[in-house]
């Protein structure tokens, strides 16, 4: 279109035949119309395009490595999702962090380095097979978890391991996400708030609507959940953090804990009672204080 409208400029110019100053005033008006048609090459336009191009290969290039190196991070939070399998979880136990290796997830906390447990999926063969060739002495359904969970405890002899915890959380018929936890390596009220907050993807978890209580293995006291263990001292006095402190929850869980027939109450004070065992005669005292509760155990066979 542009050339053509030259051509015909072009033309009319030739054509002139009028006085000089016509002809400047048609060559002026023909100059004009020349300079302001538009340009039919546009090199800056492709320029242009190519920045674009090449900033859209940095993005996509950069993303690409993001997406790998937060892939290869271990995961730091409740916020974040693990991997084992194809399955992915949660938990509210924050300061984990995993590796996988073979085809198990080790899981490490607070970044020390010796592994505190593992997480796989087995089959129903495997999981009966490690319940069989173990020395297990707990083995019950734990009732109002997030999902139908069994747990089983074993007696292990080694330097730095007491106790391993075995959970199963089952997937399908046949498959099971089996979870362990090696204790003192990691603390009881850590053990059970892991998976007492456990969240599974693509599955719905259930929760309780009233408070969630567990015994840690060897006793029968029981012990909230959502506890904290700030401190653990050798005169088997113990210190926690209690998310859910209040005064109507201690009043509830000193009801729960009488619920059994094995503690009966010895005194109470305020925020504070003792109990005792009718089968053994020992005593523990569980006290309030603001958000801390505290358990003063007192073995009477120890001491004769």
């Amino acid at each position: 279109m542009a050339n053509n409208h030259f051509d015909d400029q072009w033309e009319l110019l030739k054509q002139v035949g009028s006085t000089d100053r016509q002809k400047d005033a048609i060559r002026s008006r023909v100059r004009q119309s020349i300079a302001q048609a538009p340009s039919k090459a546009r090199p800056f336009k492709f320029f242009q395009w190519k920045s674009i191009v090449a900033a859209s290969l940095l993005v996509v290039i950069f993303g690409g490595f993001l997406i790998m190196l937060l892939e290869k991070s271990p995961k730091l939070n409740n916020a974040d999702y693990f991997t084992v399998d194809d399955q992915l979880f949660s938990w509210k136990l924050e300061d984990v962090t995993s590796k996988k290796t073979g085809g198990q997830l080790e899981l490490y906390y607070k970044n020390n380095p010796i592994s505190f447990g593992t997480v796989k999926e087995v089959t129903e063969a495997e999981k009966n097979t490690t319940i069989a060739s173990k020395s297990m002495f707990v083995n019950k359904e734990l009732e109002h978890f997030p999902y139908k969970t069994s747990i089983y405890i074993e007696h292990v002899k080694m330097q730095d391991v007491v106790i391993r915890y075995y959970f199963f959380i089952p997937l399908t018929a046949e498959k099971w996400l089996q979870f362990t936890f090696d204790y003192p390596k990691l603390e009881y009220a850590n053990i059970f708030k892991a998976m007492s907050t456990i969240e599974l993807k693509g599955k719905k978890p259930y929760h309780h609507n009233e408070p969630l209580y567990v015994t840690y293995g060897y006793e029968r006291m029981i012990y909230p959940v959502d506890l904290e263990q700030v401190s653990e001292t050798p005169n088997n006095y113990e210190v926690y953090r209690w998310e859910g402190a209040s005064t109507k929850a201690y009043n509830k869980y000193v009801e729960k804990i009488l619920e059994d027939v094995d503690w009966q109450k010895k005194s109470a004070k305020g925020l504070s009672t003792t109990f005792v065992s009718v089968t053994f005669q020992n005593e523990v005292t569980i006290t309030l204080n603001g958000n801390e509760l505290t358990y003063e155990y007192v073995y009477h066979e120890q001491d004769e």
